[in-house]
């Protein structure tokens, strides 16, 4: 019984150790307006190639989104 104790409290720990260093700090955001736009134009001229690229591809709607949705990642 001891011993399962002090297995559970041991990956308590380390679980609990572990959080703060697998977080992600967020992504620096645009301040200024002039940035914001900037940031969102080159985001729609990136979706707007998607989406021309899955035309291309001649795919349905839901492979077309789902095709869209991976490029954006890329």
């Amino acid at each position: 019984m001891i011993g399962l104790l002090r297995i559970f409290s041991c990956v308590t720990f380390l679980w609990v150790s572990l959080i703060p260093a697998l977080a992600q700090p967020a992504p620096s955001k645009p301040r200024s307006p002039g940035e914001i736009a900037a940031a969102d134009r080159i985001a729609m001229e990136k979706r707007a190639g998607c989406q021309r690229e899955a035309r291309a591809l001649k795919l349905g709607y839901f492979d077309r989104r789902r095709y869209i949705k991976e490029c954006m990642k890329r």
